[in-house]
């Protein structure tokens, strides 16, 4: 590989090591190429990318960003999922996908808050991979948001209501 082959390279590892938001490192030694095309289908479809790493490279790529903590992970035969926009959803394809597929292997993984990554092992992930998604906690948020409007709502509805119900019962009596 030439000189400026290398250094395009470098620069496109440091530009996903900037905007990930966070990464799993996957082993896939041994895996088909079918296989691994399913699961960048996967990976596509819930807005999550697989890079493999060449490894020398992405050491020098990772300095100075929040996935300098991986660089001891970057041997053999690495891939990385990487996502950067939801830390949950490859998180739990990779989880999945590992638990189906024994070749393929989480190693380790990176949560990125701010400018520091927190390192995650396999059991890590698989705690990440836990969580729920963006989409569901905006809408326990919003129904956490709505409930005292709500509920000062039935109690406002429910003086007019009991009257009504109370000239119902005194006209069941008079007939």
């Amino acid at each position: 590989m030439y000189r400026s082959q290398k250094e395009q390279l470098v620069a496109e590892f440091h530009e996903i090591f900037e905007h990930a938001v966070s990464g799993v490192l996957i082993d896939f030694q041994g895996t088909t190429v079918e296989s691994v095309t399913a699961l960048r289908k996967s990976l596509n479809e819930n807005g999550a990318k697989l890079r493999v790493m060449k490894n020398t490279l992405a050491k020098i790529a990772a300095k100075g960003t929040a996935y300098e903590a991986l660089a001891d992970s970057f041997v053999q035969n690495r891939a990385l999922v990487y996502s950067n926009e939801d830390p949950v959803s490859h998180a739990k394809v990779m989880t999945e996908v590992a638990k189906k597929n024994e070749k393929f292997k989480i190693v380790a993984g990176l949560l990125v808050t701010g400018e520091q990554g927190k390192l995650l092992d396999a059991a890590g992930v698989d705690a990440l991979s836990k969580l729920p998604s963006k989409e569901e906690l905006l809408v326990k948020l919003l129904y956490v948001m709505s409930a005292p409007t709500t509920n000062f709502v039935r109690t406002l509805n429910e003086v007019p209501a009991k009257f009504v119900r109370t000239l119902a019962a005194i006209a069941e009596t008079k007939n």
